[in-house]
C-alpha cells in the first residue's frame, strides 16, 4: 500500500508527505476539511484531472487530521494505491429520517460483495439521525465489519457536506468497501469520560428528540445542571454528554445534543429510546488522551509496511481538549507505530461497533473510533 498527503496551502495544492504513486496507481482520495473549501468543487475537479481511475470522497469537518496531528490547513486529502486489494463506493442521496432505515438497504446493495472486507461510511452530520442508518444495515445480517463517521461545520450547526460522485451535497450517505484478501482490517472504540449526578429516566422521547426527563421538560433538566452555560446550548452541550444505560439491553452509548427545536425538546445525535436510564458526563484532557492512547493500543498490529488509520473522533472532544486535540491524536500515532500514516476528522458522531462484536455498528458520540487498515 502506498498513501501520499496533500494540504491545501496558500491556494496550491502541496505534497506532505508521501510513497511515491504514479497518478494511475490511485485508487482512492479521501477529502476532509472547511465546509467551505469542500464546497468548491474546484478541488475534486483538480484530483479529477490528475488521478482519473481515482475514486473520491469526502466529508465537512470540525477539524481535520494532518499527519497525525490536528491540520492547521483548511483542506487535506489522502491518496491511496493498494497493491492488490481495491474499493468500491456506493452513495445515497436526498436522505430524510422517514426513509433512512430503508435507504440504507439501498446504499448496501450498491457494493459488490464478492471480497468484500470492511465498510466506511461518511453521511450527513446534522439533519439526518445516524441510529436510523446504523439499524437499517445491522438487519441485513451482512456479517460485514462497519465503521465511519458523520460530518462536521465548524460547530456552526447549520449544514454539512459530503463528497461522492465528484459533487458535495447535504443529506447524503456514501459508504467505500475495501476488498480483496490481502487487506487486514480491524477497529476500535475509546471514550474516556466519566458519569457524574443522578441517573434520571427519559419519560418521554422518540427517535432521537428527547421532550421528558423524569417527567419533566428535558431543557429543565439541563438547567439544574448547566446554570449560566445554557445561554450557549447547543454548543456548551459538547462538555456535558448524556450516557445511555441499556441503549440496546446490554451496552450502553453516549449521545451528544445537536439542536434545541421550537417546543423546546431537544435533538440528539442518535436515538434515545423513551425509559432509557441517562446520567452527565465530563472529563478532561488527560482522560481523553489516556483514551485515544488505549483504542490505538487494543488495534496496534506488527507490521513494517505502510498502514492507513482512518480517525474519526468528536467534535466535543476537541472543544475540550482545545489546544491539547493533536495530543489526543498523537498519544494514538505512538501506539500504532511509525509506519501508520492516520488521516481522519473531528465529527458529529462516530459508527464503530463493540469489541464483542465486530458486526453490530453502534452511532456513538464522544469517542475517538478507528479503522486500521493494513495490507499483507
Amino acid at each position: 500500500m502506498k498513501i501520499e498527503e496533500q494540504v491545501w496551502d496558500e491556494n496550491t495544492w502541496v505534497v506532505n508527505n508521501s510513497f511515491p504513486i504514479d497518478c494511475l496507481e490511485v485508487q482512492l482520495i479521501f477529502l476532509f476539511g472547511d465546509i467551505d473549501e469542500i464546497a468548491n468543487t474546484a478541488h475534486i475537479e483538480h484530483f479529477r484531472s490528475l488521478y482519473p481511475r481515482a475514486k473520491i470522497v469526502g466529508a465537512s469537518t470540525t477539524g481535520t487530521l494532518e499527519s497525525g496531528i490536528l491540520s492547521e490547513h483548511s483542506l487535506v486529502a489522502t491518496l491511496i494505491a493498494f497493491d492488490k486489494g481495491w474499493v468500491e463506493v456506493a452513495y445515497i442521496d436526498d436522505l430524510d429520517n422517514t426513509t433512512l432505515e430503508n435507504r440504507s438497504h439501498e446504499l448496501m446493495s450498491q457494493l459488490p460483495v464478492a471480497g468484500l472486507k470492511h465498510v466506511f461510511v461518511l453521511m450527513e452530520g446534522l439533519t439526518l439521525n445516524g441510529s436510523l442508518l446504523v439499524k437499517g444495515v445491522n438487519n441485513l445480517g451482512m456479517n460485514i465489519p462497519m465503521t465511519g463517521g458523520l460530518a462536521g461545520d465548524g460547530y456552526l450547526f447549520h449544514h454539512t457536506l459530503v463528497i461522492a460522485n465528484d459533487t458535495a451535497k447535504q443529506n447524503r450517505a456514501v459508504a467505500i468497501g475495501f476488498y480483496g484478501d490481502s487487506l487486514s482490517i480491524k477497529s476500535g472504540c475509546g471514550v474516556g469520560w466519566q458519569e457524574f449526578g443522578a441517573e434520571r429516566v427519559v419519560t418521554r422521547s422518540e427517535g432521537n428528540v428527547i421532550y421528558e426527563i423524569d417527567h419533566k421538560p428535558v431543557l429543565k433538566f439541563y438547567e439544574d445542571y448547566m446554570g449560566e452555560y445554557i445561554n450557549d446550548l447547543p454548543g456548551s452541550a459538547l462538555a456535558f454528554p448524556l450516557n445511555i444505560h441499556e441503549y440496546d439491553g446490554d451496552n450502553e452509548v453516549v449521545r451528544v445534543l445537536m439542536g434545541i427545536n421550537a417546543d423546546n425538546s431537544m435533538s440528539f445525535a442518535g436515538d434515545i429510546p423513551q425509559g432509557s436510564k441517562v446520567r452527565l458526563m465530563k472529563t478532561s484532557s488527560i482522560d481523553l488522551i489516556e483514551g485515544a492512547e488505549t483504542v490505538g493500543r487494543n488495534v496496534a498490529e506488527n507490521s513494517d509496511k505502510p498502514a492507513l488509520v482512518i480517525a474519526v473522533s468528536c467534535s466535543g472532544r476537541r472543544s475540550v481538549l482545545k489546544e491539547f486535540a493533536s495530543e489526543e491524536i498523537q498519544a494514538l500515532h505512538e501506539q500504532l507505530g511509525e509506519n501508520t500514516h492516520i488521516c481522519g476528522f473531528y465529527s458529529y458522531g462516530e459508527l464503530a461497533p463493540f469489541a464483542d462484536n465486530i458486526f453490530d455498528c453502534k452511532l456513538h458520540n464522544q469517542t475517538m473510533t478507528i479503522t486500521a487498515i493494513y495490507e499483507k
